[in-house]
Protein backbone atom coordinates (compact mmCIF):
# COMPACT_ATOMS: atom_id res chain seq x y z
CA UNK A 1 0.00 0.00 0.00
CA UNK A 2 0.98 3.49 -0.49
CA UNK A 3 0.34 6.69 0.08
CA UNK A 4 -2.50 8.88 -1.71
CA UNK A 5 -0.83 11.98 -3.05
CA UNK A 6 -3.91 13.95 -2.51
CA UNK A 7 -3.31 13.25 1.32
CA UNK A 8 0.22 14.38 1.16
CA UNK A 9 -0.53 17.67 -0.51
CA UNK A 10 -3.49 18.63 1.74
CA UNK A 11 -1.46 17.79 4.99
CA UNK A 12 1.42 20.23 3.39
CA UNK A 13 -1.19 22.88 2.08
CA UNK A 14 -2.49 22.61 5.65
CA UNK A 15 0.88 23.04 7.62
CA UNK A 16 2.06 25.77 5.16
CA UNK A 17 -0.88 28.11 4.96
CA UNK A 18 -0.71 28.01 8.76
CA UNK A 19 2.81 28.80 8.39
CA UNK A 20 2.19 31.44 5.63
CA UNK A 21 0.98 33.79 7.89
CA UNK A 22 3.88 34.87 9.87
CA UNK A 23 5.01 35.68 12.91
CA UNK A 24 6.46 39.18 12.54
CA UNK A 25 7.06 39.30 16.33
CA UNK A 26 8.96 37.34 19.14
CA UNK A 27 5.89 35.87 20.20
CA UNK A 28 5.93 32.06 20.88
CA UNK A 29 5.03 29.79 17.95
CA UNK A 30 4.02 26.39 18.70
CA UNK A 31 2.73 23.81 16.60
CA UNK A 32 -0.66 21.92 17.41
CA UNK A 33 -0.92 18.16 15.68
CA UNK A 34 -5.02 17.12 15.24
CA UNK A 35 -7.94 15.35 13.01
CA UNK A 36 -6.19 11.51 13.24
CA UNK A 37 -5.98 9.22 15.64
CA UNK A 38 -3.53 10.04 18.63
CA UNK A 39 -2.15 7.43 20.28
CA UNK A 40 0.01 7.98 23.50
CA UNK A 41 1.29 4.22 24.02
CA UNK A 42 0.93 5.72 27.60
CA UNK A 43 -0.30 2.82 29.62
CA UNK A 44 -1.67 -0.66 29.08
CA UNK A 45 -4.26 -0.64 26.31
CA UNK A 46 -4.36 2.27 23.61
CA UNK A 47 -4.89 5.51 25.11
CA UNK A 48 -5.64 8.57 22.47
CA UNK A 49 -5.71 12.14 23.04
CA UNK A 50 -7.58 14.52 20.74
CA UNK A 51 -4.73 17.31 20.56
CA UNK A 52 -1.06 17.68 20.65
CA UNK A 53 0.79 20.60 20.95
CA UNK A 54 4.85 21.15 20.42
CA UNK A 55 6.98 24.04 21.54
CA UNK A 56 10.88 24.03 20.87
CA UNK A 57 10.96 20.41 20.04
CA UNK A 58 8.92 19.79 23.16
CA UNK A 59 5.31 18.21 24.33
CA UNK A 60 3.62 21.04 25.87
CA UNK A 61 0.00 19.45 25.87
CA UNK A 62 -2.18 16.34 25.17
CA UNK A 63 -5.35 16.07 25.50
CA UNK A 64 -8.50 17.32 24.34
CA UNK A 65 -8.63 19.37 21.32
CA UNK A 66 -10.58 22.32 22.91
CA UNK A 67 -7.72 23.16 25.71
CA UNK A 68 -5.29 23.00 22.81
CA UNK A 69 -6.45 25.96 21.03
CA UNK A 70 -7.59 28.13 24.12
CA UNK A 71 -4.15 27.69 26.56
CA UNK A 72 -1.22 29.00 24.29
CA UNK A 73 -0.09 32.42 24.29
CA UNK A 74 1.64 33.22 20.65
CA UNK A 75 0.91 32.21 17.25
CA UNK A 76 -0.15 28.60 16.86
CA UNK A 77 0.52 26.22 13.36
CA UNK A 78 -2.08 24.05 12.81
CA UNK A 79 -1.41 20.27 11.19
CA UNK A 80 -4.75 18.54 10.49
CA UNK A 81 -3.75 15.12 10.30
CA UNK A 82 -6.51 14.44 7.78
CA UNK A 83 -7.53 10.85 9.26
CA UNK A 84 -3.81 9.55 9.74
CA UNK A 85 -2.79 7.76 12.56
CA UNK A 86 -0.29 9.62 14.77
CA UNK A 87 1.87 7.42 17.00
CA UNK A 88 5.13 8.21 19.09
CA UNK A 89 8.33 7.94 16.80
CA UNK A 90 9.47 4.46 16.10
CA UNK A 91 12.84 3.52 17.66
CA UNK A 92 14.97 0.87 16.80
CA UNK A 93 16.91 -0.41 20.24
CA UNK A 94 19.07 -2.47 18.20
CA UNK A 95 21.13 -2.08 15.03
CA UNK A 96 24.17 -1.12 13.50
CA UNK A 97 23.60 2.29 11.07
CA UNK A 98 27.57 2.68 9.95
CA UNK A 99 29.38 -0.41 10.59
CA UNK A 100 27.37 -2.98 9.70
CA UNK A 101 24.18 -1.07 7.66
CA UNK A 102 25.65 1.23 5.84
CA UNK A 103 28.78 -0.60 4.73
CA UNK A 104 25.99 -3.48 3.29
CA UNK A 105 23.95 -0.56 1.46
CA UNK A 106 26.85 0.93 0.10
CA UNK A 107 27.87 -2.97 -1.54
CA UNK A 108 26.21 -5.79 -3.12
CA UNK A 109 23.61 -8.53 -1.53
CA UNK A 110 23.07 -12.03 -2.38
CA UNK A 111 20.59 -13.26 0.07
CA UNK A 112 18.27 -15.94 0.55
CA UNK A 113 15.82 -14.15 0.84
CA UNK A 114 14.22 -10.99 -1.02
CA UNK A 115 15.72 -7.40 0.34
CA UNK A 116 14.06 -4.21 -0.50
CA UNK A 117 16.45 -1.40 -0.33
CA UNK A 118 15.93 2.26 -0.42
CA UNK A 119 17.86 2.52 -3.73
CA UNK A 120 17.11 -1.43 -5.26
CA UNK A 121 15.87 -4.74 -4.71
CA UNK A 122 17.74 -7.68 -4.39
CA UNK A 123 15.91 -10.82 -5.17
CA UNK A 124 16.24 -14.18 -3.22
CA UNK A 125 18.89 -16.83 -4.36
CA UNK A 126 18.69 -20.40 -3.57
CA UNK A 127 21.38 -23.07 -3.97
CA UNK A 128 25.12 -23.66 -4.29
CA UNK A 129 25.33 -22.98 -8.39
CA UNK A 130 22.63 -20.26 -8.49
CA UNK A 131 24.85 -18.54 -5.41
CA UNK A 132 27.87 -18.72 -7.25
CA UNK A 133 26.51 -17.89 -10.51
CA UNK A 134 24.88 -14.66 -8.83
CA UNK A 135 28.51 -13.64 -7.34
CA UNK A 136 30.46 -14.49 -10.06
CA UNK A 137 27.68 -11.36 -12.37
CA UNK A 138 28.37 -9.44 -9.32
CA UNK A 139 31.78 -9.36 -10.01
CA UNK A 140 31.89 -9.23 -13.48
CA UNK A 141 29.91 -5.90 -13.80
CA UNK A 142 32.38 -3.91 -11.30
CA UNK A 143 34.60 -1.78 -14.24
CA UNK A 144 37.60 -1.37 -11.67
CA UNK A 145 39.16 -4.35 -11.65
CA UNK A 146 41.35 -3.94 -9.03
CA UNK A 147 38.64 -2.68 -6.80
CA UNK A 148 37.71 -5.05 -3.67
CA UNK A 149 34.37 -6.54 -4.28
CA UNK A 150 32.18 -7.38 -1.29
CA UNK A 151 29.33 -9.53 -1.27
CA UNK A 152 26.44 -9.88 1.78
CA UNK A 153 24.25 -12.51 2.54
CA UNK A 154 25.78 -15.74 2.20
CA UNK A 155 24.61 -18.79 3.98
CA UNK A 156 25.57 -22.53 4.33
CA UNK A 157 22.04 -24.30 4.95
CA UNK A 158 20.64 -22.50 1.43
CA UNK A 159 24.08 -22.40 -0.40
CA UNK A 160 25.77 -25.01 0.76
CA UNK A 161 29.77 -25.29 1.73
CA UNK A 162 31.73 -22.42 0.69
CA UNK A 163 35.59 -23.30 -0.33
CA UNK A 164 38.23 -21.45 -1.72
CA UNK A 165 38.33 -23.21 -4.58
CA UNK A 166 34.66 -22.12 -5.14
CA UNK A 167 35.04 -18.80 -4.25
CA UNK A 168 38.11 -18.30 -6.96
CA UNK A 169 36.41 -19.98 -10.05
CA UNK A 170 33.11 -17.41 -9.40
CA UNK A 171 35.47 -14.38 -8.61
CA UNK A 172 38.60 -14.84 -10.72
CA UNK A 173 41.24 -12.33 -9.75
CA UNK A 174 39.46 -9.42 -8.37
CA UNK A 175 39.86 -8.70 -4.57
CA UNK A 176 36.63 -10.33 -3.55
CA UNK A 177 35.19 -10.90 0.41
CA UNK A 178 32.05 -12.67 1.04
CA UNK A 179 30.04 -11.25 4.12
CA UNK A 180 28.41 -13.86 5.94
CA UNK A 181 23.96 -13.21 6.72
CA UNK A 182 25.58 -13.05 10.05
CA UNK A 183 27.95 -10.32 9.66
CA UNK A 184 29.85 -12.56 12.61
CA UNK A 185 32.39 -14.07 9.76
CA UNK A 186 33.58 -13.51 6.48
CA UNK A 187 35.58 -15.58 3.39
CA UNK A 188 38.13 -14.26 1.21
CA UNK A 189 38.83 -14.94 -2.07
CA UNK A 190 43.10 -15.59 -2.66
CA UNK A 191 43.11 -12.34 -4.39
CA UNK A 192 41.92 -10.34 -1.44
CA UNK A 193 44.13 -12.13 0.42
CA UNK A 194 46.98 -11.37 -1.43
CA UNK A 195 45.95 -7.47 -1.48
CA UNK A 196 45.64 -7.13 2.41
CA UNK A 197 48.68 -9.44 3.35
CA UNK A 198 46.91 -12.25 5.06
CA UNK A 199 49.49 -14.01 7.57
CA UNK A 200 48.80 -16.55 10.25
CA UNK A 201 50.53 -15.13 12.71
CA UNK A 202 47.86 -11.96 12.77
CA UNK A 203 46.12 -13.94 15.02
CA UNK A 204 47.02 -14.51 18.64
CA UNK A 205 46.56 -18.50 19.37
CA UNK A 206 43.50 -18.14 21.73
CA UNK A 207 41.48 -16.68 18.21
CA UNK A 208 43.06 -18.87 16.12
CA UNK A 209 41.13 -21.54 16.65
CA UNK A 210 38.27 -19.02 15.23
CA UNK A 211 40.12 -19.54 11.11
CA UNK A 212 39.96 -21.50 8.46
CA UNK A 213 42.90 -20.53 6.93
CA UNK A 214 42.57 -23.20 3.94
CA UNK A 215 40.02 -21.81 3.01
CA UNK A 216 40.55 -17.94 4.71
CA UNK A 217 37.18 -18.15 6.96
CA UNK A 218 37.18 -16.04 10.51
CA UNK A 219 34.35 -15.99 12.46
CA UNK A 220 34.16 -14.21 15.60
CA UNK A 221 37.00 -13.26 17.35
CA UNK A 222 39.46 -14.05 14.50
CA UNK A 223 37.02 -11.96 12.19
CA UNK A 224 36.89 -9.16 14.60
CA UNK A 225 40.68 -9.28 14.19
CA UNK A 226 41.25 -9.28 10.78
CA UNK A 227 38.10 -6.66 10.33
CA UNK A 228 39.79 -4.22 12.62
CA UNK A 229 43.60 -4.58 11.23
CA UNK A 230 44.61 -6.20 7.74
CA UNK A 231 40.99 -5.40 6.54
CA UNK A 232 40.34 -1.81 8.44
CA UNK A 233 41.27 -0.23 5.20
CA UNK A 234 38.24 -1.56 3.38
CA UNK A 235 36.08 -1.43 6.12
CA UNK A 236 37.04 1.96 7.27
CA UNK A 237 36.59 3.34 3.53
CA UNK A 238 34.90 6.99 4.03
CA UNK A 239 33.55 7.60 0.81
CA UNK A 240 31.60 3.99 0.84
CA UNK A 241 30.28 3.89 4.29
CA UNK A 242 28.79 7.70 3.28
CA UNK A 243 27.18 6.71 0.51
CA UNK A 244 25.41 3.84 2.55
CA UNK A 245 24.82 6.07 5.06
CA UNK A 246 22.97 8.30 2.56
CA UNK A 247 20.51 5.13 1.96
CA UNK A 248 20.52 4.54 5.53
CA UNK A 249 18.70 7.92 6.30
CA UNK A 250 16.34 7.29 3.28
CA UNK A 251 15.14 3.85 5.12
CA UNK A 252 14.69 5.51 8.56
CA UNK A 253 12.10 7.71 6.73
CA UNK A 254 10.93 5.03 4.84
CA UNK A 255 10.12 2.44 7.56
CA UNK A 256 8.66 5.74 9.88
CA UNK A 257 11.74 5.04 12.41
CA UNK A 258 12.73 8.37 14.31
CA UNK A 259 15.54 6.87 16.89
CA UNK A 260 18.06 3.83 16.83
CA UNK A 261 20.57 2.34 19.40
CA UNK A 262 23.44 0.68 18.78
CA UNK A 263 24.99 -1.71 21.51
CA UNK A 264 28.75 -1.98 21.26
CA UNK A 265 30.00 1.34 19.28
CA UNK A 266 32.37 1.44 17.10
CA UNK A 267 33.04 -2.09 15.62
CA UNK A 268 36.12 -1.23 14.18
CA UNK A 269 37.46 2.29 14.19
CA UNK A 270 35.79 5.01 16.33
CA UNK A 271 37.06 7.99 13.90
CA UNK A 272 35.78 6.93 10.51
CA UNK A 273 32.60 5.24 11.74
CA UNK A 274 31.61 8.41 14.13
CA UNK A 275 32.42 10.91 11.61
CA UNK A 276 30.50 9.18 8.64
CA UNK A 277 27.29 9.36 11.17
CA UNK A 278 28.00 12.46 12.66
CA UNK A 279 27.79 13.37 9.25
CA UNK A 280 24.84 11.55 8.07
CA UNK A 281 22.38 12.52 10.86
CA UNK A 282 23.29 16.36 10.48
CA UNK A 283 22.40 15.70 6.59
CA UNK A 284 18.98 13.75 7.60
CA UNK A 285 17.86 15.87 10.36
CA UNK A 286 15.15 13.58 11.18
CA UNK A 287 16.39 11.08 13.55
CA UNK A 288 18.16 10.25 16.98
CA UNK A 289 21.08 7.17 17.19
CA UNK A 290 22.05 6.48 20.53
CA UNK A 291 25.45 4.71 21.24
CA UNK A 292 26.64 2.49 23.27
CA UNK A 293 30.24 1.51 24.06
CA UNK A 294 31.53 -1.91 24.95
CA UNK A 295 33.34 -5.04 24.00
CA UNK A 296 34.19 -5.04 20.15
CA UNK A 297 36.09 -1.51 20.54
CA UNK A 298 37.86 -2.69 24.76
CA UNK A 299 38.84 -6.32 22.81
CA UNK A 300 40.37 -4.05 19.64
CA UNK A 301 42.46 -1.54 21.65
CA UNK A 302 43.28 -4.38 24.20
CA UNK A 303 42.20 -1.35 27.12
CA UNK A 304 41.55 -2.41 30.58
CA UNK A 305 38.22 -2.21 32.60
CA UNK A 306 39.15 0.82 34.65
CA UNK A 307 41.18 2.88 31.71
CA UNK A 308 38.00 1.77 29.02
CA UNK A 309 35.49 3.15 32.05
CA UNK A 310 37.06 6.39 31.40
CA UNK A 311 37.20 6.16 27.83
CA UNK A 312 33.61 5.59 28.35
CA UNK A 313 33.00 9.01 30.46
CA UNK A 314 34.70 10.94 27.99
CA UNK A 315 32.29 10.05 25.19
CA UNK A 316 29.57 13.15 25.84
CA UNK A 317 31.82 15.26 24.20
CA UNK A 318 30.70 13.88 21.10
CA UNK A 319 27.08 14.52 21.43
CA UNK A 320 25.13 16.72 19.20
CA UNK A 321 21.91 17.31 18.29
CA UNK A 322 21.18 14.04 16.70
CA UNK A 323 23.64 11.88 18.65
CA UNK A 324 24.03 11.00 22.24
CA UNK A 325 26.43 8.68 23.60
CA UNK A 326 24.40 6.59 26.45
CA UNK A 327 26.40 7.02 29.48
CA UNK A 328 27.38 4.31 32.22
CA UNK A 329 26.46 1.81 29.55
CA UNK A 330 28.05 -1.55 28.53
CA UNK A 331 27.52 -3.75 25.79
CA UNK A 332 29.26 -7.62 25.73
CA UNK A 333 28.58 -11.08 24.12
CA UNK A 334 27.94 -14.13 24.97
CA UNK A 335 27.68 -17.30 22.24
CA UNK A 336 28.34 -17.30 18.10
CA UNK A 337 25.54 -16.10 15.78
CA UNK A 338 22.11 -17.51 15.04
CA UNK A 339 22.73 -16.99 11.21
CA UNK A 340 26.10 -18.76 11.45
CA UNK A 341 24.83 -21.86 13.35
CA UNK A 342 27.12 -21.02 16.09
CA UNK A 343 25.14 -20.66 18.98
CA UNK A 344 25.51 -22.43 22.35
CA UNK A 345 22.48 -25.01 22.31
CA UNK A 346 21.45 -27.04 25.64
CA UNK A 347 21.03 -29.95 23.15
CA UNK A 348 22.97 -30.74 19.95
CA UNK A 349 22.22 -29.94 16.18
CA UNK A 350 20.29 -31.53 14.62
CA UNK A 351 21.33 -33.15 10.76
CA UNK A 352 23.95 -30.68 10.99
CA UNK A 353 27.72 -32.09 10.79
CA UNK A 354 29.25 -28.77 10.31
CA UNK A 355 27.75 -26.83 13.20
CA UNK A 356 29.81 -25.76 15.48
CA UNK A 357 28.68 -23.89 18.61
CA UNK A 358 30.71 -21.01 19.70
CA UNK A 359 31.39 -18.51 22.96
CA UNK A 360 32.47 -15.19 21.11
CA UNK A 361 33.61 -14.63 24.74
CA UNK A 362 34.23 -17.79 26.69
CA UNK A 363 32.35 -17.95 29.78
CA UNK A 364 34.47 -17.39 32.52
CA UNK A 365 35.55 -14.36 30.46
CA UNK A 366 32.27 -13.18 30.03
CA UNK A 367 31.96 -13.57 34.18
CA UNK A 368 34.86 -11.09 34.89
CA UNK A 369 33.57 -8.63 32.37
CA UNK A 370 30.05 -8.79 33.52
CA UNK A 371 30.89 -8.37 36.97
CA UNK A 372 33.05 -5.43 36.52
CA UNK A 373 30.45 -3.40 34.86
CA UNK A 374 28.08 -4.74 36.82
CA UNK A 375 29.85 -3.95 40.76
CA UNK A 376 30.60 -0.56 38.93
CA UNK A 377 26.39 0.36 38.25
CA UNK A 378 26.47 -0.03 34.52
CA UNK A 379 23.40 -1.21 32.43
CA UNK A 380 24.55 -4.35 30.56
CA UNK A 381 23.74 -5.11 27.28
CA UNK A 382 24.43 -9.03 26.78
CA UNK A 383 24.42 -10.55 22.99
CA UNK A 384 22.81 -13.99 23.55
CA UNK A 385 21.23 -16.61 21.03
CA UNK A 386 21.21 -19.91 22.45
CA UNK A 387 19.60 -21.12 25.34
CA UNK A 388 22.57 -22.63 26.81
CA UNK A 389 23.83 -19.48 26.29
CA UNK A 390 20.65 -18.17 27.74
CA UNK A 391 21.01 -20.20 30.89
CA UNK A 392 24.64 -19.50 31.48
CA UNK A 393 24.09 -15.43 31.54
CA UNK A 394 21.17 -15.80 33.96
CA UNK A 395 23.97 -17.83 36.20
CA UNK A 396 26.17 -14.97 35.67
CA UNK A 397 23.32 -12.13 36.31
CA UNK A 398 21.89 -14.19 39.93
CA UNK A 399 25.85 -14.81 41.31
CA UNK A 400 26.41 -11.10 40.38
CA UNK A 401 23.62 -9.76 42.24
CA UNK A 402 24.11 -12.03 45.11
CA UNK A 403 27.41 -10.68 45.76
CA UNK A 404 26.17 -6.87 45.30
CA UNK A 405 22.87 -6.59 45.18
CA UNK A 406 21.27 -4.25 42.86
CA UNK A 407 17.39 -2.94 42.50
CA UNK A 408 16.67 -2.33 38.85
CA UNK A 409 19.61 -2.93 37.14
CA UNK A 410 17.86 -3.15 34.21
CA UNK A 411 20.37 -6.13 32.42
CA UNK A 412 19.19 -6.71 28.80
CA UNK A 413 19.68 -9.69 26.74
CA UNK A 414 19.74 -9.02 23.10
CA UNK A 415 18.45 -11.19 20.61
CA UNK A 416 17.34 -14.22 22.25
CA UNK A 417 16.80 -16.85 19.47
CA UNK A 418 16.08 -19.77 21.47
CA UNK A 419 14.70 -20.36 25.85
CA UNK A 420 11.81 -21.97 27.38
CA UNK A 421 9.27 -20.96 29.74
CA UNK A 422 11.89 -21.95 33.02
CA UNK A 423 14.29 -19.90 31.47
CA UNK A 424 11.67 -17.06 30.83
CA UNK A 425 10.63 -17.20 34.35
CA UNK A 426 13.86 -17.12 35.55
CA UNK A 427 14.20 -13.94 33.29
CA UNK A 428 11.42 -12.52 35.32
CA UNK A 429 12.51 -13.26 38.87
CA UNK A 430 15.71 -11.75 38.06
CA UNK A 431 14.66 -8.57 36.88
CA UNK A 432 16.46 -9.12 33.69
CA UNK A 433 15.02 -7.36 30.44
CA UNK A 434 14.96 -8.19 26.68
CA UNK A 435 15.21 -7.07 23.27
CA UNK A 436 14.47 -9.42 20.44
CA UNK A 437 14.97 -10.32 17.28
CA UNK A 438 11.38 -11.55 16.06
CA UNK A 439 13.00 -11.86 12.41
CA UNK A 440 14.77 -14.92 13.42
CA UNK A 441 11.59 -16.69 13.71
CA UNK A 442 10.20 -15.82 9.94
CA UNK A 443 13.67 -16.25 8.20
CA UNK A 444 14.99 -18.97 9.51
CA UNK A 445 12.38 -21.33 11.40
CA UNK A 446 11.64 -23.54 8.21
CA UNK A 447 15.72 -24.01 7.19
CA UNK A 448 16.43 -24.86 10.56
CA UNK A 449 13.66 -27.50 11.27
CA UNK A 450 15.40 -29.75 8.70
CA UNK A 451 19.26 -29.11 9.74
CA UNK A 452 20.18 -27.49 12.79
CA UNK A 453 18.09 -27.17 15.34
CA UNK A 454 15.21 -29.78 14.43
CA UNK A 455 11.25 -29.08 14.51
CA UNK A 456 10.48 -28.55 17.81
CA UNK A 457 12.72 -26.24 18.28
CA UNK A 458 12.81 -24.43 15.33
CA UNK A 459 9.47 -23.68 16.06
CA UNK A 460 9.59 -22.17 19.36
CA UNK A 461 12.31 -19.71 18.66
CA UNK A 462 11.90 -16.02 19.81
CA UNK A 463 8.39 -17.12 22.47
CA UNK A 464 8.37 -13.74 23.12
CA UNK A 465 4.49 -14.59 25.48
CA UNK A 466 6.38 -16.62 27.49
CA UNK A 467 8.43 -13.43 28.59
CA UNK A 468 5.48 -10.80 28.31
CA UNK A 469 3.08 -13.09 29.95
CA UNK A 470 5.37 -12.84 32.67
CA UNK A 471 5.54 -9.29 32.62
CA UNK A 472 8.93 -9.28 31.37
CA UNK A 473 9.93 -5.65 29.17
CA UNK A 474 10.34 -7.03 25.60
CA UNK A 475 11.19 -4.71 23.21
CA UNK A 476 11.98 -5.68 19.02
CA UNK A 477 14.71 -5.04 17.27
CA UNK A 478 16.07 -5.84 13.87
CA UNK A 479 19.70 -5.71 14.51
CA UNK A 480 20.03 -4.20 11.34
CA UNK A 481 21.09 -6.22 8.45
CA UNK A 482 19.97 -9.38 10.60
CA UNK A 483 16.36 -8.30 9.85
CA UNK A 484 14.90 -5.15 7.64
CA UNK A 485 14.61 -2.03 9.68
CA UNK A 486 11.19 -2.39 9.81
CA UNK A 487 9.28 -1.74 12.84
CA UNK A 488 5.85 -2.79 11.27
CA UNK A 489 7.20 -5.77 10.05
CA UNK A 490 9.08 -6.28 13.78
CA UNK A 491 6.05 -6.27 15.33
CA UNK A 492 3.73 -8.30 12.78
CA UNK A 493 6.09 -11.37 13.06
CA UNK A 494 5.99 -10.82 16.90
CA UNK A 495 2.14 -11.41 16.57
CA UNK A 496 1.24 -13.71 14.29
CA UNK A 497 4.63 -15.57 14.00
CA UNK A 498 4.10 -16.47 10.26
CA UNK A 499 7.30 -18.01 8.89
CA UNK A 500 8.70 -17.52 5.53
CA UNK A 501 6.17 -20.39 3.89
CA UNK A 502 3.73 -18.80 4.97
CA UNK A 503 2.69 -21.54 7.79
CA UNK A 504 2.61 -20.13 11.56
CA UNK A 505 5.05 -21.59 14.03
CA UNK A 506 3.03 -21.89 17.77
CA UNK A 507 1.13 -19.71 17.24
CA UNK A 508 0.13 -19.08 21.26
CA UNK A 509 3.24 -17.81 21.25
CA UNK A 510 2.67 -14.57 19.41
CA UNK A 511 2.26 -11.51 21.66
CA UNK A 512 -0.74 -8.88 21.68
CA UNK A 513 -1.09 -6.08 19.12
CA UNK A 514 -0.28 -3.51 21.94
CA UNK A 515 2.53 -5.21 23.75
CA UNK A 516 4.12 -5.64 20.24
CA UNK A 517 3.65 -1.56 19.48
CA UNK A 518 5.07 -1.23 23.04
CA UNK A 519 8.37 -3.03 21.77
CA UNK A 520 8.68 -0.13 19.13
CA UNK A 521 8.05 2.77 21.37
CA UNK A 522 8.29 3.11 24.83
CA UNK A 523 9.82 -0.36 25.68
CA UNK A 524 11.90 0.34 22.74
CA UNK A 525 12.88 3.67 24.90
CA UNK A 526 13.28 1.54 28.07
CA UNK A 527 16.40 -0.61 26.60
CA UNK A 528 18.64 2.26 26.13
CA UNK A 529 17.08 4.08 29.39
CA UNK A 530 15.47 7.05 26.99
CA UNK A 531 12.36 6.64 28.12
CA UNK A 532 11.77 9.70 29.70
CA UNK A 533 12.66 11.45 26.70
CA UNK A 534 11.03 9.41 23.71
CA UNK A 535 8.78 6.11 23.43
CA UNK A 536 5.44 7.72 24.47
CA UNK A 537 3.53 11.18 23.49
CA UNK A 538 3.05 12.72 26.79
CA UNK A 539 3.88 16.50 27.97
CA UNK A 540 7.60 17.20 28.91
CA UNK A 541 9.01 14.12 25.93
CA UNK A 542 10.48 15.03 22.24
CA UNK A 543 7.38 15.73 19.92
CA UNK A 544 8.99 12.89 17.86
CA UNK A 545 5.73 11.01 16.17
CA UNK A 546 5.67 8.73 13.05
CA UNK A 547 2.42 9.45 10.99
CA UNK A 548 1.42 6.39 9.73
CA UNK A 549 -2.39 5.89 7.28
CA UNK A 550 -4.21 3.63 9.31
CA UNK A 551 -3.84 2.30 12.63
CA UNK A 552 -2.35 -0.84 14.39
CA UNK A 553 -4.93 -1.57 17.11
CA UNK A 554 -7.88 -0.81 14.24
CA UNK A 555 -6.75 -3.30 11.36
CA UNK A 556 -6.42 -6.79 10.96
CA UNK A 557 -3.30 -8.36 12.81
CA UNK A 558 -2.07 -9.96 9.64
CA UNK A 559 -2.14 -6.00 8.06
CA UNK A 560 -0.18 -4.72 10.23
CA UNK A 561 3.08 -5.31 7.90
CA UNK A 562 1.23 -3.40 5.40
CA UNK A 563 0.28 -0.22 7.14
CA UNK A 564 2.00 2.72 4.98
CA UNK A 565 4.30 5.36 6.74
CA UNK A 566 3.29 8.26 5.76
CA UNK A 567 6.26 10.24 7.36
CA UNK A 568 8.07 11.26 10.89
CA UNK A 569 7.62 14.33 13.14
CA UNK A 570 11.58 14.65 14.68
CA UNK A 571 11.53 17.51 17.34
CA UNK A 572 8.25 19.25 15.61
CA UNK A 573 10.10 19.13 12.26
CA UNK A 574 8.13 17.23 9.87
CA UNK A 575 9.70 14.84 7.17
CA UNK A 576 7.49 13.43 4.67
CA UNK A 577 8.03 10.37 2.66
CA UNK A 578 8.56 11.39 -1.04
CA UNK A 579 5.00 9.83 -2.75
CA UNK A 580 6.06 7.30 -5.56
Amino acid sequence: MTFKPLMCFSLLTSLFLCAAHGNASDEPVQTLYHGGDIVTMEGDSPTYVEAVVARDGKIVYAGALAGARGDFDGVTESVDLKGMTMMPGFIEPHAHPVSIGAFILANDIVAPHEWRMPHMTYPGVIGKTNYLTAVKAVVDSKLDRAATVLVWGYHKSWHGKLTLADLDGATGAVPTIIWQRSTHEIYLNSAAAKKYGLKRDDLAPEDAAQADWDNYHFWERAYQVMKSTRLAPFFGDQDMLRRGMARISDLMLENGLTAMAEPGFPTSSFDDEYQVLKEGTERAGAYGIYLIAGFPEQFVMQMGNADYAQRIESFARYDTRYIKFMPRQFKTFGDGAIYSLALQLREPFINCEDCHAEWIIPPEMGEQIFSYWCDQGYKIHVHITGDKAFEEYLDIVERALKRNPRQDHRTTFHHVGLFDASLAQRTADLGVEISANPYYLWALADKYSEAGMGKARAQNMVALRDLTGRGVPVSLHSDFAMAPADPLLLAWVAVNRQVASGKVARSGQGIPVYDAMKGITITAARTFEMDDHIGSIRVGKDATFTLLGQNPFKVDPMAIKDIPVIGVVYKAEMKLKPTP
